[in-house]
């Protein structure tokens, strides 16, 4: 059974974690089995394993720069029945507004569809989470649009726990030395 580091995911075998796409070659004994090399018989091996110094030989007669003496004009050749693809100038073009667009929003009608609430699971390591933006298994960012900000002046107080702390980039509690779960930035360590 392999665990993938990232998402602490099971999986039997696998190059790569079937959750989060974490390449596992680089597991040892713990990763896929290798591959069997065979060699084809009669098959010349070209490049060996150390090549060692190859010497650098130039070429007497081979020129060095591209040119050899400056700018020379180079003719161009039109071929009459080829399409160039491009317009000849078409000058000004007058630029009219469309009197029956409507610039602004249309009336909500309740049709829409309303933003995700509730519980969501993360697609990386399917651990369901009730609030934040950010996994708190794998540091994730989870697939739904954060809350609205409360209308009210006065916010509701946000729970904290015994040992979180406050996240000094948005103000929600976490826990210390964790990734916040309401923007994903580290929780400073208890002084």
């Amino acid at each position: 059974m392999i665990v993938c580091p990232v998402c602490e995911h099971q999986q039997a075998f696998g190059v790569e974690c079937e959750i989060c796409g974490k390449d596992l070659g680089d597991l040892g004994e713990l990763g896929p089995p290798p591959a069997a090399v065979q060699a084809v018989e009669g098959l010349e091996v070209t490049i060996p394993d150390r090549v060692g110094e190859v010497p650098l030989e130039r070429v007497g007669e081979l020129e060095a720069n591209a040119h050899a003496g400056g700018a020379v004009p180079v003719p161009v050749d039109v071929v009459p029945d080829l399409d160039p693809g491009r317009a000849g100038d078409v000058g000004a073009v007058p630029v009219e507004r469309m009197p029956d667009m409507q610039q602004d929003r249309a009336p909500d009608d309740g049709v829409r569809t309303a933003l995700p609430t509730g519980a969501v699971m993360c697609r990386y390591c399917r651990n369901v989470q009730a609030t934040g933006l950010i996994c708190n298994n794998c540091g994730m960012r989870l697939p739904k649009a954060p809350a609205p900000p409360p209308t009210s002046a006065a916010a509701p107080a946000q729970a904290f726990s015994r040992g979180d702390v406050r996240c000094k980039a948005c103000g929600a509690p976490a826990t210390p030395g964790q990734r916040c779960s309401e923007c994903g930035a580290m929780a400073p360590l208890p002084t």
